[in-house]
């Protein structure tokens, strides 16, 4: 009965956590919404409708947050059209660029993977235009991410590295330990477990050093995947669990969900088959909450496996079929089409640009010999 009734203590006390997270947010949130209503056409408005979008990212509201990085882009043109400031035309374009991320961010999470790119090369375009290194890596992390969840090993790779080499030259820890985790990622994907816990124990360093909460979560979530593939079932609950406390004080709804999935998963190789299920029904429920398509479809794979060793063979078929739904709108020809044409647009306009540059410098040459030589022969007249 005492351990019964810790048990119910813990978990009022994580759910609380939860709501006080969520309460928090909502607060900011409503505080923006108030001042975008008085605020001017400016750069406050600008910080304001970015942060909006950031916010909603982050409880998983997808729709309000792709509504207000469409507005802050929308606010970044007009800006751009009515100044010729030097100092708030760059400001401008820095939310442009993050605006994108965002959106970025939000069609990755909701499985739209050409969209995706579409808008983290449009940040990465942006980035260099103005210098930014620090975005210009965090466009190739984000890049990376995308690739390696279509399975294309290689263009993650160079991605990621292409970042790790930027943060490293910046000396931004943070950045540097995110690269290692995704480099983390992309190893365990590949069955390298060995270099993946090496990159994610290199992360968790330098995130626990820096007391980076998100990062650390984070880092303890894929090292306990990594335990799991080799069958330490054991030490990948105790990553996991920690992980959790993390995720649900800060109420980072995605990451919960991640977090649920992945302990039911280990508890189904422990054969505790209904608290398996507990976990995984969590976070189908969350995922479907916030409309996160890659979860979904890992959840109803998961409840899958787990209706087939029970010998629910009905209930393996249906969730198997849910599986394949959700898994095939996320990798389908089109997609996969529309992902090979955003690189193509990107390298030919990278390309195109670097031709145009070579041309005005070419008749600027031309220009610079024609002078010179209308000099030379006025002075021969």
């Amino acid at each position: 009965m005492k351990k019964f009734s810790r048990t119910i203590l813990i978990c009022t006390f994580a759910q609380l956590l939860i709501c006080t997270s969520t309460f928090a947010q909502q607060n900011k949130i409503d505080s923006l919404l108030n001042l975008i209503k008085t605020d001017i056409a400016d750069t406050n408005k600008l910080i304001h409708l970015y942060n909006l979008s950031d916010e909603y990212e982050t409880i998983g509201n997808f729709d309000e947050g792709l509504n207000y990085g469409n507005k802050t882009i929308l606010l970044v043109d007009a800006i751009l059209n009515m100044t010729k400031d030097e100092q708030v035309r760059r400001s401008a374009q820095k939310y442009k660029a993050m605006a994108y991320t965002n959106l970025g961010i939000i069609y990755t999470e909701q499985g739209n993977y050409p969209e995706a790119l579409k808008n983290h090369f449009a940040c990465l375009k942006m980035y260099e235009a103005i210098g930014d290194k620090k975005g210009i890596s965090s466009s190739y992390n984000n890049i990376g991410i995308i690739y390696k969840n279509q399975g294309n090993y290689t263009e993650a790779l160079k991605n990621q590295l292409e970042s790790l080499k930027i943060e490293i030259e910046l000396g931004d820890k943070k950045g540097e330990a995110y690269s290692y985790h995704n480099l983390g990622n992309i190893y365990k994907r590949q069955g390298n477990y060995e270099e993946a816990l090496k990159k994610f124990l290199a992360s968790l360093e330098i995130r626990i050093a820096i007391d980076d909460k998100k990062g650390i979560s984070a880092s303890y979530n894929d090292i306990a995947g990594v335990y799991s593939e080799q069958g330490n079932y054991s030490e990948a609950l105790i990553n996991l669990f920690a992980s959790l406390k993390i995720r649900e004080s800060i109420g980072s709804k995605a990451d919960i969900a991640a977090t649920y999935g992945n302990i039911g998963n280990v508890l189904i190789q422990q054969k505790k088959y209904k608290k398996a299920k507990e976990y995984i029904t969590k976070a189908k429920n969350i995922s479907k909450e916030i409309g996160y398509k890659e979860y979904i479809s890992e959840a109803y794979f998961s409840l899958s496996e787990l209706d087939l060793v029970t010998g629910d063979f009905k209930g393996a078929y249906e969730n198997h079929k849910l599986y394949i739904l959700y898994r095939d709108s996320l990798d389908n020809e089109e997609t996969r089409k529309k992902t090979i044409q955003s690189q193509m647009t990107f390298d030919f306009e990278k390309k195109e640009a670097v031709a145009n540059a070579e041309h005005k410098k070419e008749l600027e040459n031309q220009q610079v010999l024609a002078e010179e030589k209308n000099r030379k022969q006025k002075v021969v007249t």
